[in-house]
């Protein structure tokens, strides 16, 4: 492939890229996949795994290294409905090497998608059935109590909302709030409001607007902070992080989720 990719599925992101060497700590549970015909590494914890997909738990420091050859990130959100199926195992269940034969249809979306012959609403089906087979490879799924969907719906809509109202909100103090939110997703409150504000600032790419025009609308205290955090999730900072997404003859990457829509066309049909 000859320029970066970067789809938005709502509840996930998938990247795709000619190579990438990355050393990263993200809140997002991530499916790593080799779209060339050599096998990527991630090292973490002090072990390196070798594979063509590979999955790997939040908040897991991890270095990635596709060897120079093309590479396919699925990202599941903590708002993903199997996210924590992925964030609850075991604290020694870090990475797992999946079997690309029985993953195969997973593989097969993240290659259709690095070569653009799969997109929009057919990307996110085949992206979300696939995703479900892995899922329930790794644990059964686990339905989030209805009490914590509304403190994530709440959330969604305002990443600063504290414990307290979110407690009120639902009926319960801020200390229950709070540990029922960390036993059905794996992270904490804060954390979930830090993932958000990511996401929102994620939708930014490509936009031109000033960083520190970001950082406000999407609720980081300043620009120092919104960067911070990003260099932690991406590697780079987001002036780098932004400016490096180009293709080897200059173009810009091709955001796959970002699409002009003219109601008057949609209108007249054209």
């Amino acid at each position: 492939m000859a320029a970066p990719r970067l789809g938005l599925l709502g509840d996930s992101f998938i990247y795709a890229c000619p190579a990438m060497q990355s050393d990263v700590c993200r809140h997002s549970a991530t499916i790593a996949c080799a779209i060339g015909p050599e096998p990527l590494r991630v090292t973490a914890g002090g072990e390196c795994f070798t594979g063509h997909m590979v999955a790997v738990r939040p908040f897991l420091r991890r270095r990635v290294d596709s060897g120079g050859h093309p590479i396919a990130l699925i990202d599941l959100e903590p708002a993903h409905p199997r996210y924590n199926t992925f964030s609850r195992q075991a604290p020694s269940d870090t990475v797992q090497v999946l079997d690309t034969h029985q993953f195969a249809g997973l593989l097969t979306c993240a290659k259709a998608f690095a070569h653009q012959r799969l997109v929009g609403s057919q990307l996110r089906a085949a992206v979300g059935l696939h995703i479900a087979d892995v899922a329930d490879s790794i644990g059964p799924l686990q339905p989030v109590d209805a009490a914590v969907l509304q403190m994530m719906a709440t959330l969604r809509m305002d990443p600063t909302a504290g414990l307290a109202a979110l407690g009120l909100r639902v009926g319960l103090s801020a200390r229950r709030a709070s540990q029922a939110f960390v036993a059905a997703l794996g992270l904490t409150v804060r954390q979930y409001a830090l993932a958000e504000k990511i996401r929102r600032a994620a939708m930014f790419l490509g936009s031109q607007r000033p960083l520190t025009d970001i950082a406000q609308l999407c609720g980081f205290a300043d620009s120092a902070h919104l960067s911070k955090v990003w260099q932690r999730c991406y590697g780079v900072c987001p002036s780098q992080f932004f400016a490096q997404h180009h293709s080897a003859d200059g173009a810009q990457v091709d955001q796959a989720w970002r699409r002009q829509v003219s109601l008057a066309a949609a209108l007249s049909g054209k």
